[in-house]
């Protein structure tokens, strides 16, 4: 390699750009939300998260197309439907009554006896079937008298529609113009509900599903005015990373102009710009292999902020090339800087290190991606800068001197410290730190899509799951029989008003029991033909008007029992029992959800009286909350842990520096003094903000300690009296400081911008934390006094 430093410098950012290219196709990115969910820690909860990842209902998109007169409406929803159903994308495609297919609605008439709930010995009598003729009569003379002369004759009975209205459940759709408008509503909405075939989990996939609909509607060239709402989990966790994706490169973009500028500025020399580089990426590349080979995978969220957060590692080459002194090689300054570099860095890294043992997979990723990335930026700023750099002089502009003079002011006084009492007597008065335990406020989805979907769902009657049952077992057959005696425990309920209704899967598919025991409450047909006779008595049907009725019920007395495996080909009806029943790993699993909750300890008690172990009410809210609580209390533990290793590091290595433990440890409190304050400030007005902390805030501050650490160490390092010129080199110290901090400011307090709350929150505690540290840590460094 060349002996010019400018071109060592760019054939090891060469070197660096190439391994990362090779290591960035060998690495597989993933972008799963799912890495924000901690696991559970109870059945409940192990359960829900399952569900949250990769159930069924992550497949679900619900659309409504509104702004325009009904017709118009009504013919968008044919087009779109129409569109996604040749898109291939989708297992099952909802838009009114013609969602059934002429197959599946002959095999859903064929089996209407054994699926009906209606279906009752009673049902059959000819006083029951007479009623039935003459609201036939009545039928016939109405608009509706092309459905009944299809469908009548063969059903006096009614029970194929009594399936058909028993399907509705909760849904508050009208069929008009032949497809659904939501009933009620302050303006024509024309909905759609629709199961992608791709896997919740597959991001790309579910972008794919999402651009389909959009793509569709497009298709049907909508009037002018009409507009196209879509929402469901695909949407959510597309918007998600693409709102995460968004907020991170603009934040690599912007902070790292925005630094650039700044050392500029302070240094005019591009081959600082390029030395800043060297460990940085170093860094990165470091972090990313780290991860790749301890989980498998990167999660493209814990990539983008890892290399934001590694922005602290430019402080690392600032602090060597600022603090050398005139006429010292940089190796001799790397040498003399490196107990204080390499203490720094280890405690930052135990710091971070504490992440591992959180609970939530991306803040693991995050944890070992920054310790890798700081030690690997470190050593690559203490070996590799003064190799490539070994007698250049790089020094930066003097401080404008308003600036040095208040700096001058600060460094000492003792006014700054009054933040301290205040800080606590504000976290008293206001009850302390506030922990969010609702995982909605760590989703980057704004409120007014969530809205949308709690909407969009009670108007198709799609579950909006507060409160679920599941169900478990070796078959289909297990599972169901469960639902249907969870179904007879919660009927009492729905009568007395606790809960609203619910949804089942034996109300789409009853279980083989039931379907045979509803077979024997068929007549044959030398007594069904009797009774109709004697029903039919006085009206105005011809004598073989019910022939198909009776050959019908005949018919249905020997059908064998419909299966999960007979509506594999019928993709509406699978489409609409896999959301409540479906196999895993050789088991099968069921969902009853209720609605309208109203007395949860009635539920529960219905729910425990089955005695059945295999049957789980899961109470999402309660669930949820208590997960993020407990991964939050497990958090804390581990930065406790990791904050008393950092103490007892410092307490080492000092007291060998020193020369005795007690004198390692009162160094140690007092290095720890700023750190620990600035924490106690930022989490003061933090509260003060009504900023609700969640495990991502606790990143922040573990971040913003690890940085503080840097300017503890160095700003204290000064001894009380400062003989000759050593007072410039506590300048130079100063300066470097500076820069640090303000480098850091320029990443994180961009993030304080982001759409994201996760990363908004990060950003905001960082920024206030590095500012509070830098003060505190300069407020109690040794004032300089000098001699002649």
């Amino acid at each position: 390699m060349s002996r010019h430093p400018a071109a060592r410098v760019l054939g090891a950012l060469l070197l660096l750009a190439l391994l990362g290219a090779a290591l960035l196709r060998g690495v597989t990115f993933r972008a799963e939300m799912s890495d924000l969910l901690p696991p559970g820690s109870t059945p409940g909860a192990e359960f829900l998260l399952r569900e949250l990842r990769s159930g069924a209902a992550t497949t679900l998109l619900l659309a409504g197309i509104e702004g325009a007169p009904e017709p118009e409406l009504a013919r968008l929803s044919r087009a779109v439907a129409d569109g996604l159903r040749a898109s291939g994308r989708f297992a099952f495609v909802g838009n009114g009554v013609q969602d059934l297919d002429e197959a599946e609605r002959d095999l859903l008439f064929r089996y209407r006896y054994l699926l009906s709930p209606a279906t009752s010995p009673a049902l059959f009598e000819a006083p029951a079937l007479r009623d039935k003729m003459v609201a036939l009569l009545d039928g016939l003379r109405s608009a509706a008298s092309p459905l009944l002369a299809r469908f009548g004759f063969a059903d006096p009975a009614g029970a194929f529609f009594a399936l058909l209205g028993a399907w509705m459940g909760e849904s508050h759709v009208a069929l008009r113009e032949g497809v659904w408008f939501a009933e009620g509503a302050a303006a024509p909405r024309a909905l759609i509900i629709a199961r992608a075939k791709a896997s919740g989990t597959d991001l790309d996939a579910q972008a794919a599903t999402v651009g389909a609909f959009h793509e569709a509607y497009e298709a049907a060239k909508p009037a002018e005015g009409a507009r196209l709402l879509v929402s469901g989990p695909g949407v959510f966790s597309t918007a998600a990373a693409a709102a995460v994706r968004a907020d991170v490169q603009m934040i690599s973009v912007l902070s790292g102009l925005l630094i650039a500028a700044f050392l500029w500025w302070r240094y005019r020399s591009l081959l600082m710009l390029a030395a800043v580089a060297v460990p940085l990426l170093a860094g990165t590349l470091a972090g990313t292999l780290a991860v790749a080979l301890a989980f498998g995978a990167v999660n493209g969220a814990a990539f983008g902020f890892g290399m934001t957060m590694l922005g602290i590692i430019a402080d690392y080459p600032v602090l060597l090339v600022t603090q050398r002194r005139p006429g010292e090689r940089l190796e001799e300054t790397a040498r003399r800087l490196w107990p204080t570099l390499r203490l720094a860095a280890a405690a930052a890294t135990l710091g971070l290190s504490a992440m591992l043992a959180s609970g939530f997979p991306l803040l693991a990723q995050l944890g070992l991606f920054g310790a890798a990335g700081l030690l690997t930026g470190v050593a690559v700023t203490r070996w590799g800068l003064p190799w490539l750099l070994p007698g250049q002089a790089i020094g930066p502009r003097p401080l404008p001197l308003p600036l040095a003079r208040a700096l001058a002011g600060l460094r000492g006084a003792r006014w700054p410290l009054l933040a301290l009492p205040l800080a606590a007597l504000a976290l008293l008065a206001t009850g302390g730190p506030r922990w969010n335990q609702d995982l909605n406020r760590l989703s980057p989805v704004p409120q007014a899509q969530r809205d949308l979907d709690a909407e969009l769902r009670r108007q198709l009657g799609a579950p909006d799951v507060g409160t679920l049952i599941a169900l478990g077992g070796e078959d289909a057959e297990s599972v169901l029989r469960a639902a249907e005696r969870v179904g007879a425990a919660l009927g009492p309920l729905v009568a007395q008003g606790a809960i609203g209704g619910f949804d089942s899967p034996a109300r789409t598919l009853p279980s083989a029991a039931t379907q045979r025991a509803r077979q024997g409450m068929l007549p044959d047909a030398e007594a069904l033909r009797a009774r109709v006779a004697t029903a039919a008595a006085g009206l105005p049907f011809r004598a073989n008007a019910f022939d198909r009725f009776v050959a019908g019920v005949a018919e249905s007395r020997a059908l064998p029992p419909l299966t999960p495996a007979g509506l594999a080909e019928a993709p509406a009806l699978s489409a609409r029992l896999a959301l409540l029943l479906s196999e895993r790993g050789g088991t099968w699993q069921g969902l009853v959800v209720p609605s309208g909750v109203r007395d949860m300890p009635a539920l529960r008690k219905a729910v425990d009286g089955l005695g059945d172990p295999g049957i789980l009410l899961v109470a999402v809210k309660a669930e949820t909350e208590g997960v993020v609580a407990a991964t939050t209390a497990q958090a804390l533990r581990w930065a406790a842990l990791g904050g008393l290793g950092v103490l007892v590091l410092l307490a080492a290595v000092l007291g060998r520096q020193r020369g005795g433990a007690m004198a390692g440890l009162r160094a140690a409190l007092r290095t720890a003094t700023p750190i620990g304050g600035a924490l106690l400030v930022t989490l003061a007005l933090l509260n003060l903000g009504g900023q609700l902390l969640t495990p991502f805030h606790l990143v922040a501050l573990l971040l913003s300690a690890g940085v503080g650490m840097d300017y503890a160490l160095f700003l204290g390092s000064a001894a009380p009296a400062i003989p000759g010129d050593a007072a410039a080199e506590a300048e130079r110290t100063l300066g470097s400081v500076l820069n640090c901090t303000v480098t850091t400011l320029l990443t994180f307090g961009l993030l304080a911008f982001c759409g994201t709350p996760v990363l908004r929150g990060i950003g905001l505690t960082v920024a206030l934390g590095v500012a509070a540290a830098f003060t505190l840590a300069l407020a109690l460094a040794p004032r300089l006094r000098t001699h002649p």
